[in-house]
């Protein structure tokens, strides 16, 4: 049988991950305790670094995009 549980938590405030392979997150309202392997903390990882890398490529890209409409317009008003 298996089971499973949706919590929705508000912001992290504190993130540790102990001795015991417990992820202990700090959140708005309370704690949450997460046994983790070894192998599942590898996967946990891989997805929230693959995640960061795509958000960094996105801002970079509306970065990119912001900086070619100001020099746009400033070549307009010259």
């Amino acid at each position: 049988m298996k089971v499973s549980r949706i919590i929705e938590a508000k912001a992290v405030t504190h993130a540790y991950y102990g001795w015991h392979n417990e992820l202990q997150l700090t959140v708005d309202g309370g704690e949450l305790k997460i046994k983790l392997d070894e192998s599942s903390l590898r996967a946990i990882a891989t997805v929230l670094n693959n995640k960061i890398a795509e958000q960094d490529e996105e801002k970079a890209e509306e970065a990119r995009k912001l900086t070619a409409e100001q020099e746009e317009a400033e070549l307009e008003t010259a």
